[in-house]
């Protein structure tokens, strides 16, 4: 009777052993495959952020063809490049948004230095905006939004812009900024409109604190 008990318990050893064994592979498997899944997503945005640096690049060539060839020939050249820019760009913050939101990112540092870069092509985006609309009265609107992570209503104004972006598609230019990067062209903007609480929207020039809704901004757009 002894020996039965003393047999059965060195089997559950072993199958306690090996559950906590196979429990380990599977647990490091897990990490390694949601590693190479989350390298993969960043390789991914890399290489869209990439392209958007020679879309820029090839704007502010584009630029100096004004004083050339003059409004009528480049305009038209500059608003198609600025419009392939914009999907582009907001593509890519669709994909950093849900990179940011899984359980775990495996690179933290990574990801933080690919946001920064990435809004420091946003701050280029809108200046060569602006420059447009100078230049060649660019039709689209442009909204530049400071958000932080205490914010209580951040999300509702995200949420706000994303359905008026969607309804106006082009002719509405979004800029997505944290304030909380230290980013120093990012600190250069809220300096010049005053910004010091969050949501903030910067629409055309003018600078609008505090959440605001779908109806007042089509009002402060024209809609």
């Amino acid at each position: 009777m002894n020996t039965a008990k003393k047999t059965k318990k060195k089997l559950d050893v072993k199958l306690l052993v090996s559950a906590l064994i196979i429990s380990a592979l599977l647990f490091g498997s897990g990490i390694f495959v949601g590693y190479s899944i989350n390298r993969e997503k960043l390789s991914t945005i890399e290489q869209d952020m990439r392209s958007i640096v020679g879309d820029m690049q090839n704007f502010q060539l584009q630029l100096l063809f004004l004083d050339v060839l003059g409004e009528n020939a480049t305009c038209p050249l500059l608003g198609a490049t600025l419009g392939d820019i914009n999907k582009k760009s907001y593509d890519i913050g669709s994909e950093l948004e849900s990179y940011s939101s899984e359980s775990e990112i495996m690179d933290y540092n990574e990801y933080l230095n690919m946001k920064k870069e990435y809004s420091r092509l946003l701050v280029g985006y809108w200046l060569l905006a602006g420059k447009l609309r100078r230049s060649c009265e660019l039709g689209a609107d442009t909204i530049v939004y400071f958000y932080a992570k205490e914010c209580e209503r951040c999300d509702d104004q995200a949420f706000v812009l994303t359905y008026l972006k969607e309804k106006l598609g082009s002719g509405l230019l979004v800029f997505a900024l944290d304030s909380e990067l230290g980013e120093p062209s990012i600190q250069t903007i809220q300096d010049y409109y005053g910004i010091t609480s969050y949501p903030s929207l910067v629409v055309g020039e003018d600078m609008y604190a505090g959440f605001h809704s779908k109806e007042t901004l089509e009002k402060i757009l024209e809609l």
